[in-house]
């Protein structure tokens, strides 16, 4: 039996390649194209930014980019969990699509989707990144098979076993890297992720006291004070982080290259902070988890203090550095793109109108075993449906989880802060209906199981984090 089972796995392997998507050849760097810097900051919630209308000065350095660029009002992750929702925002992918569905998995090496960096290094493009956290590392994600350079040095510690590093100790390593590579012949791709906002939630001393914005408070008052101490706390390490954003952007400036740089800067997820009686992500969908910040700087490109309020998605995100790069139509006749998302540059840099679409996003519970990617052709894969599906079209919002046969229904402008939502059960009909619909729209997106290589202690941390059970 054991030739007949390696034939039908060859055969399996080269059907495969016929659909996977083939890495880029490079090409010599075409002239005149911008350096990119993507900002990603970790569990950055958009609503506690001042530049989005929060009470305290919690962002001055960022409120600054946001007027000399472009701010999107109301933007929204694929999935609130920092590994998977990376990959959706290099791919344009939902994590269905993509595979990474969970932090502590990655897309498959045969992955028919080609990434942001992987497009960017097809016109000359040097990549680099800089990580801030252990969901992030190469040997899980395998980001690092994207870049040319990959700085995932954790240095410090959190909960016991989980890496990571603070804004200040990669902020210096990433401005040495920049003066390496200021004269370089080839643009540069360079991603920095900051963790800091991310629980356990420490107090930046020198932040405890912020002044106010000028905007009005909104919202509930802390429920008690355990919850309003980690407002204060969280509120802190965004201020910290915020600061090391402008010694970045001020670089930037010192060496010449803040004209010849698009900056993009992003969160990957926001953070339950318990208004709702949740305190995390990963599990829920509550606008203050799914809700993120997006800005686009590019000084003579785009016009600055612009404010966009239709609702987009992380995905238009990769779209949008393309065009903006210049690179959109070359690609298109070089390498075939496909992309969920859409380019954010028309309506931005040409006043195009933004057609309205649905934003959808996932949350996917914890797993019980991974069996490796290669197993996969053994049985016949069917995934179960996502723990909550959620999509927002206008200013109406729906939160389904399948498990408990629930759809809540909320209108936003009406119920800002999702205090009342309107509970469906399975026999409503318009619960029917419109769980019937995402049900579709998962089960056509329901492509791609995830590939795994963890070590043991990997799987004690997934365990401690409740991806594995």
């Amino acid at each position: 039996m054991r030739g007949p089972v390696l034939l039908c796995l060859a055969c399996l392997v080269a059907a495969l390649g016929l659909w996977s998507a083939p890495t880029p050849q490079a090409e010599p760097a075409q002239p005149g194209l911008p350096n990119i810097l993507l900002i990603t900051i970790d569990t950055l919630r958009a609503d506690h930014l001042s530049s989005y209308g929060y009470h305290k000065k919690t962002t001055p350095r960022i409120d600054q980019l946001a007027s000399d660029g472009v701010r999107f009002e109301k933007v929204h992750t694929t999935i609130p969990l920092t590994g998977p929702s990376h990959v959706s925002l290099f791919t344009s992918r939902y994590p269905q699509e993509h595979g990474a569905r969970i932090n502590g998995t990655a897309p498959p090496r045969n992955s028919r989707w080609l990434s942001l960096p992987q497009v960017l290094g097809r016109f000359g493009y040097h990549s680099a990144a800089f990580v801030s956290a252990w969901p992030l590392i190469g040997r899980l994600t395998q980001l690092n098979r994207w870049f040319d350079e990959y700085d995932a040095e954790m240095t410090r510690k959190y909960d016991v076993m989980h890496s990571s590093r603070y804004a200040e100790d990669v902020t210096p390593v990433v401005s040495r890297w920049l003066d390496r590579n200021k004269g370089a012949e080839k643009p540069f791709f360079l991603w920095v992720h900051y963790f800091d906002p991310h629980s356990p939630y420490d107090l930046k001393k020198d932040y405890e006291e912020l002044e106010p914005s000028g905007h009005e408070k909104r919202g509930p008052d802390p429920l008690n004070r355990e919850m309003a101490n980690r407002i204060r706390n969280y509120d802190s390490e965004i201020a910290f982080t915020d600061e090391h954003v402008g010694k970045l952007l001020d670089k930037l400036d010192r060496l010449g290259l803040r004209d010849s740089t698009l900056v993009v800067l992003t969160a990957d997820h926001g953070e339950g902070l318990g208004e709702h009686g949740y305190v995390g992500h990963g599990r829920w969908l509550d606008d203050g988890i799914v809700h993120v910040p997006l800005i686009f700087r590019y000084p003579g490109k785009l016009p600055a203090g612009q404010v966009v309020s239709e609702n987009v998605s992380l995905l238009d995100v990769a779209p949008t550095v393309i065009e903006l790069a210049g690179v959109a139509e070359m690609a298109k006749t070089t390498q075939p793109l496909s992309f969920a998302g859409r380019s954010l540059a028309g309506p931005m840099m040409g006043g195009e109108a933004l057609p309205a679409r649905p934003m959808r996003y996932v949350a996917f519970a914890g797993r019980k075993g991974f069996a490796p990617g290669w197993m996969s052709w053994m049985w016949s894969r069917k995934s179960a449906l996502p723990l909550r599906l959620g999509m927002t079209t206008g200013s109406d919002k729906l939160v389904w989880t399948p498990g408990e046969n629930k759809l809540a229904v909320i209108d936003t402008e009406k119920d800002p802060f999702e205090r009342s939502p309107h509970i469906l059960d399975g026999g409503d009909q318009l619960y029917q209906r419109q769980t019937a619909s995402l049900q579709r729209w998962f089960d056509s997106t329901d492509l791609e199981e995830s590939e795994l290589e963890i070590s043991d202690r990997d799987a004690e941390v997934l365990k401690s984090l409740g991806y594995l059970k």
